[in-house]
């Protein structure tokens, strides 16, 4: 019983002394490692936060991603140890990325007054700009005829949107251009002929306009005709068949806000952009297509692929 009471005090002696020795062995290694004053990385891309740290013995880490308005995305914010701190190699050196300003698609605030515009634009965190006045005839006093960036483009959070404002009816003796599009090139025709303008109409192929209907104008409604020499009506005429002529429709989305609506057809041939445009919910696309053998329609909404549409 004696003897091995005896060897286990000796064992855990033992034992003890290698514990201890152990740790004397390690802090020494530990604190071998050389002692270097951090650098200041703030404002440098990661790529080179991340070669300046690693040639010093350093490791990096993304400690996470905010907005900000006035520094570039990519580029360092902050750095934690802080520059100046007296480390030791081999220290994780953690950062937070730039993601750039807060980018926001604009809305369409065409046709609000400048009051429900306002709320609208803040609403957005946008903020009301220059509001400038125009005479209208094709909107009341007080609403808004024309917006500075327009709707559906994107801007960083907090950008000026300008305005334009219908003024009312002009004075006597201004005349202004109507709205022609979707109306009878005839029509359109007889009223410049009665306010002595020329006329020039030019014809357009369309399958999705009625014959004969203005599809473009120039100069555009509400412009002052006072020193205009010429109107350009381009007008709808039916398109000439084709054998492998087919009419691509599709429904935009009944969700909220405009959408810039992209549609690509892919087929034996390649790949092309057949629509572009900004487009409100629920409106409906009328195109005409001539696929080559097997073809989809690639259909992106806001940059975002939302799917493939066949067509054969």
């Amino acid at each position: 019983m004696k003897t091995i009471i005896k060897l286990l005090i000796i064992f855990f002696v033992f034992a003890g002394a290698c514990y201890y020795s152990f740790n004397i062995v390690m802090t020494a290694f530990i604190h071998s490692e050389e002692e270097i004053v951090l650098p200041d990385v703030n404002g440098k891309s990661a790529i080179e936060a991340f070669n300046e740290l690693s040639s010093l013995g350093f490791a990096i880490k993304k400690d996470g991603e905010e907005f900000n308005q006035s520094i570039a995305p990519g580029v360092v914010l902050r750095q934690s140890p802080p520059a100046g701190m007296t480390v030791r190699k081999g220290k994780v050196i953690k950062v937070t990325i730039s993601q750039g300003g807060e980018m926001i698609y604009v809305p369409d605030i065409v046709g609000q007054t400048v009051r429900a515009a306002d709320i609208s634009l803040k609403s957005s965190s946008l903020m009301t700009g220059e509001i400038s006045k125009k005479y209208s005839i094709a909107a009341e006093k007080g609403v808004v005829i024309a917006q500075d960036p327009p709707a559906a483009s994107s801007v960083e959070k907090d950008a000026v949107i300008n305005l334009v404002v219908s003024d009312g009816n002009p004075p006597e003796g201004v005349v202004l251009m109507p709205d022609w599009l979707n109306k009878p090139a005839s029509l359109a025709k007889e009223w410049a002929q009665s306010h002595s303008l020329n006329v020039d109409i030019k014809y357009e192929q369309s399958s999705s306009a009625l014959p004969d209907a203005v599809l473009k104008q120039s100069p555009a409604p509400d412009a002052d005709l006072s020193k205009v020499n010429k109107i350009v009506f381009y007008v709808s005429q039916p398109p000439q068949e084709k054998p492998n002529q087919i009419i691509f429709n599709y429904a935009i989305p009944n969700s909220k806000g405009n959408k810039r609506v992209q549609l690509i057809l892919a087929d034996d041939k390649g790949e092309k952009i057949i629509f572009n445009a900004v487009k409100k919910p629920s409106e409906k696309i009328s195109i005409p297509v001539e696929p080559e053998g097997n073809a989809v329609i690639k259909v992106y909404i806001n940059k975002k692929f939302i799917e493939d549409v066949n067509i054969n």
